[in-house]
C-alpha cells in the first residue's frame, strides 16, 4: 500500500508533461525540497490545477509509490496574485536563486517562512525584495555576508532584522556582487557572479 503524506508547501516550479500532467517542485514545511507529478490536472473538470500554478502556497497531499511522488489533493492556504511584471519578475529572480541553493530534501521551515514572506512582498511591487530575499535566506543558512564598509554591515544587519527596503547606489552593487560569490562558492551550478549579481537588479 503506498505511503501518503500531508504537507505544507510552495510551488517552485510547474512543468507541462505528456497530455494533461503537471511536473512539481515544491519546498515543503515537513520536508523541505521534493519533486512531485499531478496526474490529469491540466482538463477542464480538475479540481486541482488552481493550486498547482508556480508560487501557490498550499496544503498537498501526496502518496509515494514506484513512480515517485503523486499528488492526490491540493488547496491554496493563501492565494498568489501577481498583477504586474516587475511582480513577476522580483518572484522569478529570488525562486531561481533559492533552487540553486537549496537542493536536497530537508526540512528547513524558517526558510519556508521567509519565501513566503518574500513571496507577499513582490506582489506589492513598492520596492525590489529580491537583494533582502537573499541576504536574509544567507543568514538563515549560515553564510551570512560580511562586507568591509560599515555601511553595508549596518544594512545587512537591519536587513537580517526584519528590513525589506532595497539600499541604491553603490551600496547595493557592491553587496550584490558579494551575495552573488557567495552563491557562486556554495552551489554546484557553475554560475558567473556577474550573471547573479544580475538577477538581483
Amino acid at each position: 500500500m503506498p505511503h501518503s503524506w500531508t504537507y505544507e508547501a510552495i510551488v517552485l516550479k510547474a512543468y507541462d508533461v505528456g497530455e494533461a500532467d503537471r511536473f512539481l517542485v515544491l519546498f515543503t514545511r515537513e520536508r523541505g525540497r521534493i519533486s512531485a507529478r499531478a496526474r490529469a490536472v491540466r482538463k477542464m473538470k480538475s479540481r486541482l490545477g488552481g493550486s498547482l500554478l508556480p508560487y501557490q502556497h498550499i496544503t498537498v497531499g501526496l502518496t509515494e509509490g514506484s513512480a515517485g511522488m503523486i499528488v492526490t489533493s491540493a488547496q491554496c492556504k493563501s492565494e498568489t496574485e501577481i498583477t504586474s511584471t516587475n511582480s513577476f519578475l522580483f518572484i522569478e529572480q529570488g525562486i531561481e536563486i533559492f533552487l540553486s541553493l537549496i537542493q536536497e530534501e530537508e526540512p528547513l521551515p524558517e526558510i519556508l517562512d521567509l519565501t513566503i514572506e518574500f513571496i507577499k512582498k513582490c506582489q506589492t511591487a513598492e520596492c525590489d525584495p529580491v537583494l533582502p530575499f537573499v541576504i536574509k535566506l544567507l543568514a538563515i543558512m549560515g553564510l551570512s555576508p560580511d562586507a568591509k564598509a560599515e555601511e553595508e554591515n549596518e544594512y545587512i544587519k537591519k536587513c537580517i532584522q526584519g528590513e525589506w527596503n532595497s539600499p541604491k547606489g553603490p551600496t547595493k552593487i557592491r553587496l550584490k556582487r558579494l551575495c552573488a560569490a557567495i552563491i557562486t562558492e556554495q552551489t554546484s551550478k557553475e554560475f558567473k557572479v556577474a550573471k547573479i549579481a544580475s538577477q538581483m537588479r
